[in-house]
């Protein structure tokens, strides 16, 4: 069943431009005319205005626009890439590295760093923090191994940092220095 056909009158020129743009797409009068309407309707573009919407313009526009944002969006990354994410593999890589290998102070190195620690713990805290039965022991006597000092430093800032200072023993003040006192005048002769 076929639709009643409608006639669109149309001066010689119109339909002779329509016949060839016709031609030009392959397709009859009929669809070239509903093919138009519908273009009209989606792209919302004025027949009235020849020079309407450009698409070529509006597509290398848009397209400038994302290739700007794409731009930015790689920026991004890079830089959250820098600040973050690198640091954080390296301290990974770091922990896996000391969590793998064995340990590497010597049995030597241990007892100087026991023996250091023991002393420090005697020496700077006072007596009711400590252990009961220790209190009449001496601190025992070690010489620092100079290779040790970096592992002697971290652990004193650690414990200074994390124990309460009410717990240690106060540091004696240091002597003043002496002032220079003017010898007496002498007397003219």
């Amino acid at each position: 069943m076929s639709t009643p056909a409608k006639f669109i009158r149309a001066d010689d020129s119109t339909h002779e431009a329509l016949q060839q743009l016709a031609k030009e797409h392959k397709l009859s009068n009929t669809k070239l005319l509903a093919a138009m309407v519908e273009y009209f309707r989606v792209t919302k573009a004025d027949p009235q205005q020849p020079t309407g919407p450009d698409l070529t313009s509006s597509l290398a526009k848009i397209t400038a626009k994302l290739m700007d944002l794409d731009k930015r969006t790689i920026g991004f990354i890079r830089e959250q890439e820098k600040q973050y994410l690198k640091p954080i593999l390296a301290d990974v890589r770091g922990l896996h590295q000391q969590a793998t290998k064995p340990n590497e102070l010597t049995e030597p190195q241990v007892a100087n760093v026991e023996q250091w620690l023991t002393a420090v713990i005697r020496q700077a805290f006072k007596p009711e923090y400590r252990h009961p039965n220790l209190l009449s022991t001496a601190a025992p006597s070690y010489a620092p191994l100079p290779e040790l000092a970096p592992l002697r430093k971290m652990l004193a800032a650690l414990l200074g940092r994390e124990l309460n200072p009410a717990q240690f023993i106060p540091r004696a003040p240091a002597p003043a220095p002496a002032t220079a006192t003017p010898p007496p005048p002498t007397k003219p002769a």
